[in-house]
This record gives C-alpha cells, sequence and structure tokens, in this order.
C-alpha cells in the first residue's frame, strides 16, 4: 500500500466527526509509543516564527477583504 501523507489527510477529512476523534485518539497512541528525540530550541523557534507569519499574511488577507481590497499594497 501507498498512501500519501496528502491522500491520508484527505480521507480524514472525509470521516464523521466520531471517526475523526477515534482515528485521531488511535494515532495519538501509536505515535506517543515513537522514539522521538525532543524538539530542539532551534526546531521550535522556526515552528513559532512560520506559525506566526501565517497568522500576519491570515490577518492581512482578512484587513484588506474588510475594507474592500483598497488597503495600499
Amino acid at each position: 500500500m501507498n498512501a500519501t501523507p496528502q491522500n491520508i489527510l484527505e480521507a480524514f477529512n472525509q470521516l464523521p466527526e466520531t471517526e475523526k476523534h477515534a482515528l485521531a485518539y488511535e494515532i495519538i497512541k501509536q505515535v506517543a509509543q515513537l522514539d522521538i528525540p525532543p524538539l530542539t530550541d532551534e526546531a521550535l523557534t522556526e515552528v513559532a516564527e512560520t506559525l506566526f507569519l501565517e497568522h500576519d499574511k491570515t490577518e492581512a488577507a482578512d484587513a484588506e477583504a474588510k475594507s474592500g481590497g483598497s488597503m495600499a499594497r
């Protein structure tokens, strides 16, 4: 079986909410058993920066949409 992560996520998103919760619970149980090294400070900083940049883009797009697209570029 060769399923890409994108295919898996698309299939997951099509599930009813109760099945999503059950599947998420099972995945979390299995991930907790993996031998994954702790995140470094650098990795956490990179994730935080990415999230903040995405948040800023979303807020800017929302502000532009609310102003009718008349914001200066």
